[in-house]
C-alpha cells in the first residue's frame, strides 16, 4: 500500500523539475511591451551617456596655447626691436612650410582662412568668461564682485605673453591628429624663421658696414664722419655692457672692457684732437678745397641757431619750475590760513581742500621731475653744442705752422680707419656670441602651455552611432527578458 502512494509522488516531483520552453516563450511574448520598454530605455541611456562624454562627436576646432617669453616685458616688439604682430605667424611662407612639413593636402589660402590667432590663453578663457558673467550680473553681491574683479585681473595678468592658435576643422578635411600636428608645425616654422631672420637677436644699434674714407670729401668732412662712426660704436658698447653676462665673455683675448678702453683711447687721443686740429687749420686746408670755408660758415650758422633754441628751451623750463614752486608756497599759505580760522564748521571743508591740494601737489611733483630731467638733457646738449662752436671758432687762428697739416691729417686718417673697423668687427663678434647664448639657453622663442586642445562638435559619426544603438538594444532585451521571467515566476508562485 505504501509503495503505491510513493510512486505518484516521485513522478510528480520529476514532472515539476522540467522546463517548458514553449511556456517561457509564451510568457515573454505576453510581456513583450515590458521587454520593448527596457530595450528603449537601455538604448536611450547608452546614447545619453556617450553624448555627454562626446564619444562619437567629431572635433570642430583645435586650440593650441603657447607662451612667447619675449612679450612679457615688451608687449609689442621682438628682442631685436622690430614690431611684433600675430599676423607674422600666419604669413604665407610660414603656412606653406608647415603644409610641406606635415604633407597635408591644403592650400595656404584655405589654411589661413581656417586659422585664428588671438592674444590670449585658451586654458584661462572659460574662467575669464565665468568671472565676466559674474561681474555683469546685477544681483551679484558687492563682496563677491570685488573678489571676482580681483580674480579676473589675476587671470588677465597670467595670460600676458600668451597667444592661442585656433584651427577650424569644420572647413578642412583633416582629422584632429592632423590638425594638432599642423598647428605645432606652424608655430615651429615661425620660430625657425624668426631665428634665421635675426628677430631674436639682442637689440644693439651699431653700424653694420665698415668705415671707409670718402675720396670725394675733404679732410674735415672725413673727420666728422669718423667722429660720428665712433659715437655709434661707443653706444653699442654701452648697450652691450647693460646685458646680463656680457662682462664675462672673452673674444680673441679681449673682453668688453678692453673694447671700451680702445674706443675711449681712439676718441680722446686721435679723432677728437685731430678733428679739432683740422678745424683750426681750415684756412690752410681751404687752399686745396675752397668749399671748406663755405661749409664751415654754414655749419657755424646752424650751430648758433641751435644754441639759441636750447637756451630759450632751458629758460622756459626754469620759468615752469619756478611757477610750480610758487604754487607750492601758495598751498602752504592756504593751509596756514585754514588753521587760523578754526572752528568745527570749517574743519570738514579745510580737510577736503587739503586732500585736493595734496593731489595737486603730488601731480606737481611728477611734473617737476619730468621738467627737471628735460632741463638736464637740454643742458647736456647745450654743452656739447658749445664745444662744437668752440672748435669752429678755432678756424680764425692765424698761427703759422711749420708742418703741413694736410699731410698729417691724411696719414692719421688711414690709421683711424683701420682702428674703427677693428673695433666694429670685435663688437659684431660679441653680438653674435650673445645672440647664440640668448637663443640656446636663456630666451626660448616660444613655450607650449599644453598639447593642442581638441574641441568637439555636434556632428555624429554614423557607424559608431549605430553600434551604440545595437549594443543598447541587446542590453535592454536581456534585461527585459530577465524582468519578464522573474515577474512571471512570482505571479505563478502566488497562485
Amino acid at each position: 500500500m505504501s509503495q503505491d502512494v510513493t510512486q505518484p509522488i516521485a513522478n510528480n516531483s520529476i514532472a515539476t523539475d522540467e522546463i517548458d520552453l514553449v511556456d517561457l516563450v509564451k510568457n515573454i511574448w505576453r510581456q513583450r511591451g515590458l521587454v520593448i520598454g527596457f530595450m528603449l530605455a537601455a538604448i536611450l541611456a547608452v546614447l545619453v551617456f556617450h553624448i555627454s562624454k562626446g564619444t562619437f562627436s567629431s572635433p570642430s576646432r583645435i586650440d593650441y596655447p603657447v607662451s612667447l617669453p619675449f612679450l612679457l616685458d615688451d608687449k609689442t616688439h621682438y628682442p631685436n626691436g622690430m614690431a611684433f604682430s600675430a599676423r607674422d605667424i600666419s604669413a604665407s611662407n610660414i603656412l606653406l612650410k608647415a603644409i610641406t612639413d606635415t604633407g597635408v593636402a591644403l592650400s595656404a589660402e584655405g589654411l589661413e582662412s581656417a586659422l585664428t590667432i588671438s592674444p590670449s590663453n585658451s586654458l584661462l578663457a572659460k574662467g575669464e568668461q565665468q568671472l565676466a558673467a559674474l561681474l555683469s550680473n546685477a544681483k551679484t553681491p558687492v563682496e563677491i564682485k570685488a573678489a571676482a574683479e580681483t580674480a579676473l585681473e589675476d587671470l588677465q595678468q597670467a595670460g600676458l605673453g600668451f597667444i592661442t592658435l585656433s584651427l577650424n576643422l569644420s572647413s578642412l578635411s583633416l582629422t584632429h591628429a592632423q590638425g594638432s600636428e599642423l598647428l605645432q608645425s606652424i608655430i615651429q616654422a615661425w620660430a625657425d624663421y624668426s631665428i634665421e631672420r635675426g628677430l631674436m637677436n639682442v637689440d644693439i644699434q651699431r653700424p653694420l658696414q665698415a668705415f671707409s674714407v670718402s675720396e670725394s670729401s675733404n679732410l674735415i668732412d672725413n673727420y666728422d664722419l669718423a667722429s660720428n662712426y665712433l659715437n655709434s660704436l661707443e653706444k653699442a658698447v654701452t648697450q652691450l655692457a647693460e646685458l646680463s653676462g656680457s662682462a664675462s665673455i672673452v673674444m680673441d683675448g679681449m673682453s668688453l672692457e678692453d673694447i671700451k678702453s680702445h674706443v675711449l683711447a681712439l676718441k680722446d687721443r686721435d679723432i677728437g684732437p685731430l678733428r679739432e686740429f683740422a678745424y683750426s687749420n681750415s684756412t690752410a686746408l681751404a687752399k686745396s678745397d675752397a668749399a671748406i670755408q663755405v661749409r664751415l660758415f654754414a655749419r657755424q650758422r646752424l650751430l648758433d641757431l641751435e644754441h639759441d633754441r636750447l637756451s630759450k628751451l632751458i629758460t622756459s623750463y626754469d620759468a615752469a619750475l619756478e611757477q610750480l614752486g610758487t604754487d607750492n608756497s601758495q598751498f602752504n599759505s592756504n593751509k596756514a590760513n585754514s588753521k587760523s580760522q578754526g572752528g568745527v564748521s570749517q574743519f570738514d571743508q579745510s580737510f577736503l581742500d587739503s586732500i585736493l591740494k595734496l593731489g595737486t601737489r603730488l601731480g606737481g611733483v611728477d611734473t617737476r621731475k619730468d621738467l627737471f630731467e628735460r632741463r638736464i638733457t637740454a643742458v647736456e646738449e647745450l654743452l656739447n653744442l658749445e664745444k662744437e662752436i668752440a672748435i669752429l671758432l678755432g678756424t680764425s687762428s692765424n698761427k703759422k705752422l711749420k708742418i703741413n697739416p694736410e699731410l698729417i691729417l691724411k696719414d692719421a686718417l688711414t690709421k683711424i680707419e683701420m682702428d674703427l673697423n677693428q673695433i666694429q668687427q670685435h663688437i659684431d663678434q660679441f653680438i653674435d656670441t650673445i645672440r647664440d647664448l640668448t637663443i640656446q639657453s636663456h630666451t626660448p622663442v616660444y613655450v607650449a602651455s599644453s598639447a593642442p586642445q581638441v574641441r568637439g562638435g555636434i556632428m555624429k559619426l554614423a557607424p559608431r552611432f549605430a553600434l551604440f544603438i545595437v549594443l543598447g538594444g541587446i542590453l535592454g532585451l536581456f534585461l527585459g527578458i530577465f524582468v519578464a521571467l522573474t515577474r512571471s515566476a512570482l505571479f505563478n508562485s502566488n497562485k
